[in-house]
């Protein structure tokens, strides 16, 4: 079950899965390779097989591999590797440090092209004859992906035009998902197509396995879901596995369940009894206890989560049982029984909703309205101490599988009344976080350009705020250490010696059994509400518990961001770097204007900035430096401020 080498190749041809060096083999041989892996390790297994392919093929005149990655970072990542592995740097062209010679170079030798989207399209848009005039033998889209995500319409048209140039060239593609519709499509285009997957889930979805989810608020409820669903399903005509996790749960199972139709595994002593469920084709029903390292079993066509794991990547590697039922796409003659997983969860195991939805939501798994209405009340109670991910609020979506952050809106991201939803706004900066986001408190606003400006009461109440704050916690007596439940409520953060903030958590990490020193000396992630809306790390030591009535005060800081705005190279997120240039033009403590366009809680989205002591002209120049205008990206946060409107 614990199979870390998981690892699944289809091809047009029979390839086995236990073949050695396989990829290797793929890219030397010319042909076309898609790698699947959803694990955290980097997905950079090609690079050495590539650069044997490049050194190969280098007599060739005019022999072109191109490389396009979704970031700089990524860029500089994998250049680092392709240098290690060429014997010459000088076979490696770099298109953002290289643009004046890069048309040069590649059209008098051989060469490793790496380029981001935006710097593959400006190069081609200054030079249209650039790949036309070099034999582009091998593409590789690097992060699939994150190239759709951040590359937008641009990796889309530069899709098209590489179509055009070669229609069939050898394709390396790497992605965290298996994307059903843009795969498809990417395979009609390679030469001799493998598919290698090297995580269980994405190989199952790739199979076509169709996740059921049901919620339950009791173990008889539980109990009645599993057999619902065994009725429905002809389990006695299939290969069915059940994961129960708890000793409780197993031994009720062992009586629910019938004794003729199910094989019951605790440990080693039970081994023989598998082996013999391994060579039936139907009828009984595995049920597991708990983790079974010693057990291979991958020949099951319909899983069963009765419990869940611990964690949600222990979750992901129990599908390697489904392992040799996955039908190979690639051959038209497949027809094999469809794939099924039941997942039962409890009150304990919401606790994976989040992640489980947003796997779903991905995979374009279909989700009744009882499981999104739960889903939207879960996050609504963990809103607050869970931040909205920040490439979110910067693209209106996020493709990383593993992403921490919150990224379905709750109530509580419904904009309040005290923050501005239209019109015109003036803002004292606080700090610049990105040179499309700020921390920022409101000084001013109206309604039309019209209108005369109304002074917003919010400096005043930040200075009385403070004194109070000072005030109280002079006293000994007020200086209380906030427990674990008082913790999930707003908190004040002792600064200095005599200076005091409002925060709230945004992470606990888990405390169970942590003794009264552990918990104190305990690091915890908290968000400014008044100072800034900067997120940092305090020791619980220095939080304090907050009086009701100051937690009742809405934030007296907010987020101003640009909307659309995102980095020019296709980043994912701002580079520290890029904040330099803005800050000589934007000061802290200045004051601001700009277009409100939306709001979402207590982030206001803007379309320009203006100030009495901003230069129009430096600041837009800087801006288009930086920057460039994704009209996708503005579409999609507004819609995703209508989903908490509505």
């Amino acid at each position: 079950m614990d199979n870390h080498a998981f690892s699944l190749a289809h091809a047009q041809q029979a390839v086995s899965s236990s073949k050695q060096n396989v990829l290797t083999t793929q890219i030397l041989a010319g042909d076309s390779l898609l790698l699947i892996d959803a694990a955290k390790r980097p997905l950079d297994e090609y690079v050495q097989p590539l650069c044997q392919l490049y050194k190969l093929d280098s007599s060739r005149q005019q022999h072109m591999i191109l490389v396009l990655v979704a970031t700089r970072k990524r860029l500089l990542q994998l250049r680092a590797q392709f240098e290690k592995q060429l014997d010459s740097r000088q076979d490696l062209i770099c298109a953002a440090e290289e643009s004046e010679a890069a048309a040069q170079l590649l059209s008098k030798r051989s060469c490793l092209l790496i380029a981001t989207t935006a710097e593959l399209s400006a190069l081609m848009t200054q030079t249209p004859q650039l790949l036309t005039d070099a034999h582009l033998d091998c593409i590789v889209f690097d992060e699939l992906d994150r190239l759709q995500a951040y590359g937008g319409s641009c990796f889309q048209a530069l899709e098209l035009a590489l179509w055009q140039l070669c229609s069939k060239p050898q394709l390396v593609v790497t992605s965290r998902l298996w994307l059903a519709a843009e795969m498809q499509q990417l395979l009609q285009h390679a030469k001799q197509p493998l598919v290698l997957l090297q995580e269980a889930l994405e190989a199952a979805v790739y199979g076509g396995l169709q996740l059921q989810v049901e919620l339950g608020n009791s173990g008889a409820q539980q109990m009645q879901q599993l057999m619902d669903y065994l009725q429905q399903q002809p389990y006695k005509k299939q290969r069915t596995l059940i994961y129960c996790a708890s000793e409780t749960d197993f031994q009720e199972l062992q009586q629910q369940l019938p004794k003729d139709d199910c094989i019951l595994h605790r440990g080693r002593g039970d081994k023989p009894r598998l082996d013999r469920w391994q060579r039936q084709n139907t009828g009984q029903i595995l049920l597991l206890r708990a983790h079974a390292p010693e057990l291979l079993v991958d020949n099951v066509q319909s899983l069963i989560h009765f419990n869940m794991p611990s964690t949600w990547s222990q979750f992901r590697k129990r599908f390697a049982v489904l392992k040799t039922q996955i039908p190979n796409a690639l051959l038209s003659t497949t027809n094999q029984q469809q794939l099924q997983s039941l997942i039962l969860l409890n009150k304990q195991s919401q606790r994976m909703l989040p992640q489980l939805m947003e796997f779903m939501q991905q995979h374009g798994q279909p989700i009744d309205e009882k499981l999104a209405a739960t889903h939207a009340q879960l996050q609504s109670l963990v809103a607050r101490q869970c931040v909205i991910c920040p490439v979110l609020l910067l693209h209106g979506h996020c493709l990383t599988p593993t992403c921490q952050y919150r990224h379905v809106l709750a109530d509580v991201d419904r904009s309040c009344a005290t923050v501005p939803t239209a019109g015109f706004i003036r803002f004292q900066l606080l700090k610049i976080c990105t040179p499309s986001h700020f921390a920022a408190r409101l000084v001013a606003h109206r309604a039309t350009a019209q209108s005369s400006w109304h002074t917003l009461p919010v400096q005043q109440q930040y200075a009385e705020l403070q004194q109070q704050l000072i005030s109280y916690y002079a006293m000994p007596e007020h200086c209380v250490a906030p427990n674990p439940q008082e913790l999930q409520q707003t908190c004040v953060r002792q600064i200095a010696a005599n200076s005091y903030e409002r925060v709230c958590v945004t992470f606990v990490p888990p405390a169970d059994s942590a003794t009264p020193q552990q918990y104190q000396n305990m690091t915890v992630r908290v968000k400014h509400l008044d100072l800034n809306t900067v997120i940092c790390h305090a020791k619980v030591s220095v939080l304090l518990v907050c009086p009701l009535t100051w937690q009742q005060i809405d934030p007296l800081a907010l987020d101003v961001r640009l909307i659309g705005l995102v980095p020019y190279n296709g980043e994912e997120i701002w580079q520290y770097s890029d904040i330099q240039p803005i800050a000589e033009l934007l000061h802290p403590d200045g004051i601001y204007e700009a277009n409100v366009v939306s709001t979402l809680a207590h982030t206001i989205f803007v379309d320009n900035i203006r100030g009495l002591q901003l230069e129009k002209v430096s600041y837009e120049e800087q801006l288009q430096c930086l920057g460039k205008f994704d009209s996708n990206a503005k579409q999609r946060l507004q819609q995703l401020v209508k989903t908490v409107a509505s």
